[in-house]
């Protein structure tokens, strides 16, 4: 099978032009498999910057950045994490606002949590609050501790300084750790119904636990976003970003159509892992 690079899509098998990023909104599209979109300081990532050339850029420091894996998956670079790596927004934390207050966002990534099967320890995809609930914005994460317990599990939330306007958490086993999985989440803290406000979806399958009601904040995140962690150097990622996509609003169409995109030839190879009866499973969208 021959994987397509995003500087060649174009008429696919007489369908249509494969649908990506760059057919919606979208905040950041962080794609560390193109080079043209990173900056690499031997072999270490000093920043990744949005290929939808919306002028953001994510920052790598001396001695916590990330490292491109070559041929990671599908024949495409990826961005590896050690633990005690990570990138940071170069600019001001309240650009990422719309990801915590009722504007509503959606997040949809390709990454793979943890390098064995009991990591025991919760990491960040990214993050705005540190995972704090009485800190202001959000994070997304996998969450293995044993403490609460909690085995091979999602969570995304919401904070607003002190209160929880909305956050979601999927079932045991549900993201397995040391294999790549499709995360979303469409978050909307200020939906009328509860249950709306927050939904974590992982590989098509959803997830919608919220009964959180607090108003959403409108102030500005408490951190810079933050990529492999949550915001303020808190609970980095040991594994892989393969791709991650932001955007405003909060279609549930637009999410599927993402997830679609991400699991096809041209992504990352991942039909098999999508849930029967996704849109997308079986032929990556077009436009």
């Amino acid at each position: 099978m021959t994987t397509l690079g995003l500087r060649d899509l174009g008429f696919l098998g007489g369908i249509g032009t494969l649908w990506t990023f760059a057919n919606t909104a979208t905040e950041a599209w962080l794609l560390p498999n193109e080079a043209g979109s990173i900056t690499a300081v031997s072999g270490s990532l000093s920043q990744i910057r949005d290929f939808k050339n919306n002028g953001r850029a994510f920052d790598g420091a001396a001695g916590s950045r990330p490292t491109i894996i070559a041929n990671a998956l599908n024949g495409k670079a990826a961005m590896a994490l050690n633990g005690s790596q990570w990138l940071t927004f170069a600019g001001a934390a309240s650009v990422w606002n719309f990801l915590h207050n009722a504007s509503g966002s959606t997040v949809v990534a390709v990454w793979e949590a943890g390098t064995t099967s009991n990591p025991n320890a919760i990491m960040a995809l990214l993050g705005t609050n540190a995972v704090a609930s009485a800190n202001i914005g959000t994070y997304i994460a996998y969450d293995d501790r044993a403490s609460l317990p909690r085995n091979d599990r999602a969570v995304a939330q919401v904070s607003g300084g002190g209160t929880t306007p909305s956050g979601n958490l999927s079932g045991d086993g549900a993201h397995p750790a040391g294999t790549p999985v499709i995360i979303t989440h469409i978050s909307d803290p200020g939906n009328a119904v509860a249950a709306n406000r927050s939904i974590l979806r992982i590989n098509g399958v959803s997830f919608q636990s919220n009964t959180a009601t607090a108003a959403p904040s409108s102030a500005n995140a408490s951190f810079p976003l933050q990529i492999g962690a949550g915001g303020n150097n808190t609970f980095p990622l040991l594994g892989r970003i393969y791709e991650i996509g932001i955007m405003p609003g909060t279609s549930l169409a637009t999410a599927q159509l993402a997830e679609g995109y991400l699991a096809g030839p041209a992504g990352w190879g991942l039909q098999s892992i999508l849930a029967a009866g996704h849109p997308w499973k079986s032929a990556a969208p077009t436009v």
